[in-house]
């Protein structure tokens, strides 16, 4: 029997390795496939004319605005099933994880990712597509809700912000790597990307030495942190889940729209697309490295008030430029915003629920933060006109900013509330 390399209340830099690396492969979904959805979109298009079920599923959604066409329905199954399903299958997730060993839950993840991911290589319909989503929806809500709560289990205060940042950093280098492998993949063909998802397998053997089987003891945890609820969902944490949903959902913007976009103003190769992805990304992981320090200063509505201003920043300068170098800006700047949301919302959640329902706790959020992603191919279709393609951005850029103000407006009266209670 394998014995495990440290006691249960410490983690060693291996056990660590296996969470940050866990984290970054649990965002393969987006990031390997979105580069190939125009070529996808072009490849199916029979099918949807042909194929029983997918027209049933174009049907179903007539009643969005505009016209449900080819690359909305694939940027609905690439995108928003997974995500869908992610919002079904957290709270259960989260709920098992506080009563069973979370090594387990995440290897179990690990391997279903691993397979459910791959299948998209062997898709002949979008059937066939939508089952392997959807599976492999229900394997991230489990790599997300394990990893996060992880965190919680074995750090706290300070050094927990700062493992927060990492894990956010995390996933930001996942986002590059894996955006520019699935451009890079993409050239081949359209199926090749989906190989990426093997990546997962290699984790395994390291997550059966590194990791402990059980829980934590918590028993002499801290308790939250003040003003914060303790052990009961509350305005404290759907407030939490409100920021969750639409910083994801707006963020998400990006891989659903920015492929599309670059592809008809400015004639972009996979590759290109994969970069510019990428390079929001690079930002967004150098920002996540920081995020203790912006922590240290800033009230959890604030920083997220910073994320919505940087992305409104970002998004409209992208309207303002005439050349594919001109929208690299745009995603550098919103970079900071893409780096930031996901640690803040995880530290905001793991300082307000106690120990006993964190891992119930992390699955909410996580279910907010998906529902948003699985909104994003809704966000952004009334505004979509074909006339001018720029229009996306605007309207975006115009919701992101009205947010940013609603979010610093609640930090500055938090901040005064708490003020006036210790006078």
């Amino acid at each position: 029997m394998t014995q495990n390399p440290t006691p249960p209340g410490k983690l060693s830099a291996h056990g660590l390795f296996v969470i940050l690396a866990a984290t970054a492969v649990a965002l393969l979904a987006t990031p390997l496939a979105a580069p190939a959805m125009p070529e996808i979109a072009r490849v199916f298009a029979h099918n949807a004319e042909t194929e029983a079920f997918a027209r049933g599923l174009l049907a179903l959604i007539s009643f969005l605005p505009g016209e449900p066409n080819v690359p909305f329905l694939v940027k609905f199954i690439l995108l928003s099933i997974p995500a869908l399903f992610i919002i079904a299958g957290a709270p259960l997730v989260g709920w098992l994880s506080d009563r069973m060993s979370r090594k387990s839950l995440l290897i179990v993840s690990l391997i279903v990712f691993g397979v459910s991911g791959t299948s998209g290589y062997f898709a002949e319909s979008f059937l066939q597509m939508f089952i392997g989503r959807a599976v492999l929806g229900l394997s991230i809500a489990g790599i997300k809700t394990a990893t996060v709560a992880m965190v919680g289990d074995y750090y706290t205060g300070a050094e927990r912000n700062r493992i927060i940042g990492w894990q956010g950093s995390a996933m930001k280098v996942g986002g590059v790597v894996f955006m520019l492998l699935g451009g890079w993949l993409a050239n081949s063909s359209w199926q090749t990307p989906f190989l990426g998802y093997l990546l997962a397998f290699v984790l395994v053997p390291s997550a059966f030495i590194a990791l402990a089987g059980g829980l934590p003891d918590t028993s002499s945890e801290p308790k939250p942190e003040a003003g914060a609820a303790p052990a009961k969902m509350s305005w404290s944490t759907t407030w939490v889940f409100l920021s969750a949903f639409l910083a994801s959902g707006l963020f998400f913007v990006t891989p659903v729209q920015l492929p599309f976009y670059l592809k008809t103003n400015f004639a972009a190769t996979p590759m290109q697309i994969g970069a510019a992805i990428a390079l929001g990304n690079t930002v967004g992981a150098l920002c996540s490295l920081a995020y203790h320090q912006f922590r240290q200063r800033m009230s959890f509505p604030a920083i997220h008030g910073l994320v919505f201003l940087s992305m409104a920043a970002g998004y409209f300068a992208i309207t303002l430029v005439d050349s594919y170098t001109g929208a690299l800006v745009g995603m550098v700047i919103a970079g900071l915003g893409f780096g930031l949301y996901v640690p803040n919302h995880s530290s905001w959640i793991l300082s307000i629920v106690s120990a006993k329902r964190r891992g119930f706790g992390v699955g909410l959020v996580t279910t907010a933060m998906f529902l948003g992603q699985f909104g994003a191919a809704f966000i952004v279709q009334p505004f979509i006109d074909p006339d001018d393609p720029a229009n996306v951005w605007r309207a975006i850029s115009l919701i992101l900013a009205a947010l940013a103000v609603i979010w610093f407006a609640s930090s500055f009266v938090s901040s005064r509330a708490g003020s006036n209670n210790n006078d």
